[in-house]
Order: structure tokens, then sequence, then C-alpha cells
């Protein structure tokens, strides 16, 4: 039969995986440190900043201002200087990312109705965070100008903002449910390849075709542990970042495993194929990284995906599983996503796993002179 032996050989892989104690922990440890330093680390909130402000007005409307910007979380850490060059050396040392300076007759222009300039400036190498706090000055700036204009005007226009799916903006949101595909695409990746790497290596592996298992079968009872250990580790993500983190589950759990089964499947094929060009260990731990990187950097985990302007990482991003897989997991667990659009991602992720598997099958059947299907 084709099965036959299929399972022995995953009970073996189980085994040689969890049996000893430093293999399981190497294992599992990487939830803790993806649930405790790569929430904390990763999150682009910004709060306790250090600002710099030179203030040359001294006017009532400028100390308001003022009490409005440093009376938050996140510029609680303000240091006011006397002069430009003042202000500057604080950039220059890092000893604040941004700075803010307050024009003279700031107070008397704002009142009398004429334009005013407040002038910010922002660390360039450190981009990202100083971005961000500009988005919260240019936030505060926006509602001190329509406070300022109401008082003089009977009227004033108002933005009302609402955010769906997080209402409280929490970024570790974003985190914990970015870490449900990217500790299956870790693991998957890693353990399919070192086990077929290692039966390889170790000489054992043409040991196993001569065995009456057949080659599918084979290949089914080597990646279907890792397939399982990885679905594990998602759902303990999962879990674990609703009890702690708070991140809702809104959507339904049998769509969410569907999922990860339909992932799984893509992801593994990628640790076959990767396995099926390597002979040693090595090759497929280096196998390993030189795909995991550009899948998780281009998945939406570090930028929008929208972002990419480059023809060639666009197309490639069309290609990549773990940005379908973001997707799905953050339209069941944060906005109750549909069968529809949850279908509508899972059918490339499928394509993507047959497809692969179709490669590494290949090349196994090139290179060990074996029929596979």
């Amino acid at each position: 039969m084709l099965f036959d032996g299929v399972g022995a050989l995953m009970k073996k892989e189980l085994l040689s995986l969890l049996r000893e104690p430093k293999s399981a922990f190497s294992i599992f440890f990487p939830i803790v440190i993806f649930l405790t330093i790569f929430v904390f680390a990763t999150t682009k909130d910004v709060e306790n900043s250090r600002v710099v402000i030179l203030n040359k007005d001294h006017g009532a409307s400028g100390v308001a201002l003022l009490d409005k910007i440093v009376n938050t979380s996140v510029f609680s850490d303000a240091t006011y200087v006397a002069n430009e060059a003042g202000l500057s050396k604080k950039i220059d040392t890092e000893d604040a990312f941004i700075g803010i300076s307050i024009p003279e007759n700031f107070s008397r222009n704002l009142t009398s109705g004429k334009g005013v300039d407040i002038q910010v400036i922002t660390d360039g190498r450190r981009t990202n965070a100083a971005m961000i706090a500009y988005g919260y000055i240019s936030q505060i700036l926006s509602k001190f100008q329509e406070s300022s204009h109401a008082a003089t005007q009977r009227s004033a226009p108002s933005v009302t903002v609402r955010t769906w799916y997080n209402p409280n903006k929490n970024q570790r949101w974003f985190s914990v449910t970015n870490l449900v595909c990217m500790i299956i695409v870790s693991q998957a990746i890693m353990l399919t390849a070192l086990s077929i790497a290692r039966e390889k290596e170790e000489g054992t592996f043409d040991q196993l075709l001569v065995t009456p298992i057949k080659p599918l079968g084979m290949l089914l009872g080597k990646i279907a542990p890792s397939a399982l250990i990885s679905v594990f580790m998602g759902i303990c993500i999962m879990f674990l970042g609703s009890l702690f983190y708070g991140v809702p589950i809104s959507g339904s759990l049998m769509m969410m495993l569907c999922f990860m089964f339909v992932f799984v499947i893509s992801v593994v094929g990628i640790g076959v194929c990767i396995a099926a060009f390597a002979n040693t260990q090595q090759q497929a731990m280096l196998g390993t990284f030189l795909f995991q990187m550009p899948m998780t950097s281009l998945s939406g985990l570090m930028s929008p995906v929208e972002s990419v302007s480059n023809p060639i990482l666009k197309a490639f991003t069309k290609c990549n599983p773990v940005m379908y897989g973001n997707k799905i997991v953050k339209g069941i667990m944060l906005k109750d996503m549909s069968w529809g659009g949850a279908i509508e991602n899972m059918l490339p992720i499928a394509i993507i796993g047959i497809a692969v598997l179709v490669i590494a099958s290949v090349v196994f059947m090139k290179k060990r002179r074996i029929k596979v299907f």
C-alpha cells in the first residue's frame, strides 16, 4: 500500500524531535521569546520620547501649546533649551530625536489671526520613530489650531477619526497576529529541511528508500511531524496572545484550523524543496535563512507590502504565502472574516504549496533516481 509504514516513520520523527529535553526546549522556547521580546521590540508605538523644545515666545498661547505636548505619554521627557545651538546639540548627540521651535510673537500673531509657523526638527537617523512622533505632534497642533479658531469664531470644522478592528490602536495586536504565521514559517521550514537533510547526511536516507515505505509515504512521514508541531505552536501563539495581550479572536476557530492546515502544507513544501537541494544539515540551515528572511520581510511584517515599488519584489510578494497568511490571521482574529474572504486568500497559498511540492518531488526524482508518484 502507498501509506504503509508512514505511521511508524511519523512516530520515529516525533520521538527524535521531542525525546531529548534539549531538542524539545529548542523547538518550543521560541514561543516564549516571540511573545515577550519580539512583541515589545517590534512595537511601533512611541512613548516617553525625548523631545527638545526652544520657546522664543513665552506668551500664553505658546505655553498652552507646550503644555499639551509635554503632558502626554508620548513626550513625557522634555528638555528646554535657550537657543538654536542648544537644540542642534541635543539632536546631534541623540539626546532627543525630535525638536520643536516656537518663534517669537507666536501668541500675538495667533491672537490677531496672522499666520504662524512652528518648526519641527526630526532626526533622520531614526526615521520611523521620528515620523511617528511627528504624526503625534501634527495631531496636537491640529487640535490646538481648531480650539484657537473656535475661540475666535462661532464654529470651526472638526474631524472625527474612527478606527475599525483595533479601536485603541494597540500595536501589540498587530505584532501578535503577525507572530502566528511567523512561528509556523520559522519552525515548519527548519524542522522539515533539517529532518530530511539529517537522513541524507547520516546515510540513512538511502536505507529508507529500500524499506517497504513508498517514496511518497516516506516524504509524508518526514513532513507530517513538522507540520503538526508548527500548527500546535501557531495555536499556542494565538491563544497565549489573546490571554496575555487581550488580542480578540473574533472569527471562526474552524476557519483558522483550515487555514493553518493549508498554510503549513505550503510552508513545509518550501522546507522539502530546500532539503531536496541540500546534502547536509548546514546547507539546509543556510537555505532556511535564505528563504525565511525575504519571506518575512516582504509579508507586511516590517512595512506595508503596498509600499514595495520594485517590480521584481512586487512579484515576489504575490508569490509569498506569508503575505496571504497575515491577511487571513488578522481577518479571522480582528474582523471576523467570512469564508469567502478566507478562501480567496487560501487559494494562492494552496497553489504555491502544490508548486513547491512538485518542484521538490522532481528534484528528488532527478537526484535520487526515484519515482515519488
